[in-house]
């Protein structure tokens, strides 16, 4: 037993040595040098010769290793949303090349680097890199929202389900003698397109008795406030979505790179009317039922909602997908979310367990909205009946999710 266990050691310890002497190490006691603040990691990084280069003004600028070693005092306020990725690495023999990309708030950095295995160790020997200014939060929101609020033709999805939203931004009316049930508002300067749309489909906005939310993001349930106030709807939410609502958005574990996400923008607070688990169950009138599955990973509240609609005599499985992407995000070393990998990755095993007829999302990419709504003719097939398009989902972002992990910085 002693025996296996010593074997086991050895052969740990040789993974060990074998994983420090590789060029994404170098890179890793790089990143680290970022993470900390510690210009001791850049001297571990770099050959004590190597040079950093890069443009100012138009003019040609130089450090050397110790230079910019003592560039670093300690980890930066805002750590939580800076976003390091390995764009490529080329190994050949003993020399490599990588791109790097440090997504910080206002400021992309892209690293150009040289490594050469000198002796038993890989070092960085060469850095160029250029800085590039990217918008405000304000601004890139505001693009965001004009690009994603276009105006889109309201329409009926299958039996009561109908689309209200913008061309890329959902929200969906689920209508019963009793009353209708509001999936998400969207902004609240898209609100009166909204709004404007259930009026156009024939119904009253004033009948909308419960609003339900996806995800706790500017962009789903900023209307909340305001729609609460003109319709008296009752609002009922996931328990840390709702957390998140009462916080108006704010001090998002999402905020990263230059968009914000809330944490300097948000919405008008609200606070929900009730609070739904996993698997709960919402329901109004007379055979419309919604039940609620907690998806985390966009937000940590995400809930994707489904139901069972009847279409020419026949019932199918509809989801309502919260949303999968998770990319963008700090996904390592996230003292805000520290679970984030593995709630994404029990997100994806929950889904896969799922059947879906009709997959509907929070947006209007993530299902091809404006291609189906361009193929739903009179007496046609329903384009939005498509049993096999949630699986084609889930591995094209379980896919990208495993990519991103990947790219950044390892777990310390």
């Amino acid at each position: 037993m002693l025996f296996s266990m010593l074997i086991v050691a050895v052969v740990f310890m040789s993974c060990m040595a074998v994983a420090q002497d590789s060029p994404r190490d170098a890179i890793e006691l790089y990143f680290q040098a970022h993470a900390l603040g510690d210009g001791d990691y850049i001297r571990r990084a770099f050959a004590p010769d190597a040079k950093i280069e890069f443009v100012e003004n138009g003019q040609l600028k130089q450090w050397t290793r110790e230079e910019f070693a003592q560039r670093f005092h300690g980890p930066a306020a805002d750590e939580y949303r800076r976003v390091r990725r390995v764009e490529s690495l080329d190994v050949s023999g003993t020399a490599a090349s990588a791109v790097v990309t440090l997504d910080y708030p206002q400021v992309l950095f892209r690293d150009h680097l040289s490594l050469l295995k000198i002796g038993d160790h890989w070092r960085i020997v060469h850095k160029v890199f250029s800085a590039e200014r990217t918008e405000t939060e304000p601004e890139a929101l505001n693009k965001v929202f004009r690009d994603w609020s276009l105006p889109f033709a309201p329409r009926r999805i299958i039996g009561n389900i109908y689309y209200v939203g913008s061309n890329l931004i959902s929200s969906f009316l689920i209508v019963t003698p009793a009353g209708h049930i509001l999936l998400d508002t969207g902004h609240v300067q898209m609100l009166p397109q909204v709004e404007s749309n259930i009026e156009k489909l024939g119904f009253r906005v004033k009948d909308v008795k419960i609003l339900l939310n996806s995800q706790a993001h500017i962009d789903h349930c900023g209307g909340f406030a305001e729609f609460k106030r003109q319709t008296g709807a009752t609002v009922i939410v996931s328990n840390l979505a709702g957390e998140q609502m009462m916080r108006g958005g704010k001090h998002d574990f999402a905020s990263t790179g230059a968009f914000g996400n809330g944490d300097d923008l948000g919405y008008e607070p609200i606070k929900p009317d009730r609070i739904v688990a996993d698997g709960g169950r919402i329901e109004l009138g007379e055979g419309t039922s919604l039940t609620a599955h907690l998806t985390p990973g966009h937000t940590k509240g995400c809930t994707s909602w489904s139901m069972r609609a009847n279409e020419n005599g026949k019932e199918y499985d509809v989801l309502f997908l919260c949303g999968l992407t998770v990319s963008p995000y700090k996904l390592t070393n996230n003292e805000d979310y520290p679970s984030l990998v593995g709630d994404v990755r029990g997100s994806f095993k929950k889904l896969r367990t799922m059947h879906a007829d009709v997959l509907l999302a929070a947006h209007g990419f993530w299902f091809d909205l404006e291609g189906k709504a361009a193929r739903q003719k009179a007496g046609a097939p329903n384009p939005f009946i498509d049993p096999d398009e949630l699986g084609r989902h889930l591995s094209e972002m379980e896919n990208e999710f495993e990519r991103a992990l990947q790219a950044q910085e390892r777990q310390r």
